[in-house]
């Protein structure tokens, strides 16, 4: 049972029983509600083909749901064994590496680090993974430096808006830049409550509407609820 003096705070995203019980244990009172709806594209045989005619691309992932929209179609693949595949993050990395493969990951985990990382070895042609929203920092590159590169769009990212009272919380999480222009679509902060990202890429994001920004340590949640104990309570 919550304590009624409990620290309340919102997630944008759903959460897990898992999370529930660790935010209770530190004293946390926890609401979800999605602010952002993800559908995984199906990969067929137009895609199979693409990949198949640019086989000396190398890919680029900026999310795990990409990942996932291609797995199915892996194995109708044949790779060349040093096929270069690149992984904004090591969320993602992880992803690929379950399918069996080894990405690429910058040490900052956002575009314009994957951006520099290519600068330094481009390649002839690439192959980009992405969902129908997505930041112009990769193909902006691919235009500006005249190379090569195909789009497969592997998952749609819709914006959604619950009905909640955004002014009865200590504190607002958020794990992706999508759900922190869903949010901020609909909903005003009337007061300095501190937003918790979940990376860097949503921190910067959250920049463009608020300056209480907090950033995890680790990227998961978990760390989130630490460091929002932390900061709530210091």
């Amino acid at each position: 049972m919550y304590s009624t003096d409990s620290n309340r705070i919102l997630f944008t995203r759903n959460l897990s029983d898992g999370h529930y019980d660790f935010g209770n244990k530190i004293g946390l009172q926890l609401s979800d509600h999605a602010f952002i709806d993800i559908k995984i594209n199906t990969l067929g045989q137009r895609e199979i083909e693409l990949l198949e005619s640019e086989s000396k691309a190398e890919w680029i992932f900026t999310s795990r749901n990409a990942v996932k929209s291609l797995a199915p179609i892996l194995s109708k693949l044949v790779l060349d064994e040093n096929h270069k595949v690149y992984a904004v993050g090591k969320k993602t990395a992880e992803e690929l590496s379950k399918i069996g493969l080894q990405a690429i990951v910058p040490s900052t985990h956002n575009a314009r680090a994957l951006v520099k990382l290519l600068e330094k070895n481009k390649a002839e042609s690439y192959i980009y993974f992405s969902s129908n929203i997505r930041k112009n920092t990769i193909v902006n590159f691919f235009t500006e430096n005249d190379l090569t590169y195909e789009e497969i769009e592997c998952y749609k990212t819709s914006l959604i808006q619950p009905e909640i009272d955004v002014d009865n919380f200590d504190a607002i999480c958020f794990c992706s830049p999508s759900a922190i222009v869903s949010f901020f679509k609909k909903y005003k902060l009337k007061s300095p409550v501190p937003c918790i990202a979940i990376g860097n890429s949503s921190a910067v994001k959250l920049l463009d509407y608020t300056e209480h920004v907090v950033m995890s340590e680790k990227a998961n949640i978990y760390s989130m609820l630490e460091i929002c104990n932390e900061y709530l309570n210091s």
